[in-house]
């Protein structure tokens, strides 16, 4: 399909002014990333190849999109920026705690069958 240089596709439109929640999470990494910090305690620490291999991603991912995350106040620095770990204490990271738990009760409640069945 082609496309003169005034039209662009709906995706591009959303690209170039993201919500939030697409710049946050425009790159499949990041939600590797965040998965992998709901699951550990959030005092534990990591380095980025650490938490590269725990998410199941590329280091070179990590150092990508780790400035964001942290900017976002979901991962915080620790020992002068050579460890990070998921931050609870920050309202962004609270946030990202809550919705995974309703999402997680949501998921559970279909899992469980219903009265008419």
């Amino acid at each position: 399909m082609s496309r003169t240089a005034n039209t662009r596709t709906t995706k591009e439109e959303r690209l170039e002014y993201p919500s939030g929640w697409l710049y946050l999470c425009q790159h499949d990494s990041v939600h590797f990333i965040i998965d992998a910090l709901l699951q550990v305690d959030p005092k534990k620490e990591f380095t980025k190849t650490e938490l590269a291999e725990f998410a199941g991603i590329s280091t070179q991912s990590v150092r990508r999109h780790l400035d964001k995350l942290v900017e976002a106040g979901i991962v915080a620095e620790t020992a002068g920026g050579k460890r990070y770990h998921y931050d609870l204490e920050s309202p962004t990271g609270q946030l990202v705690a809550e919705l995974n738990a309703e999402l997680v009760a949501i998921g559970a409640g279909r899992a469980t069958p219903s009265a008419d069945e």
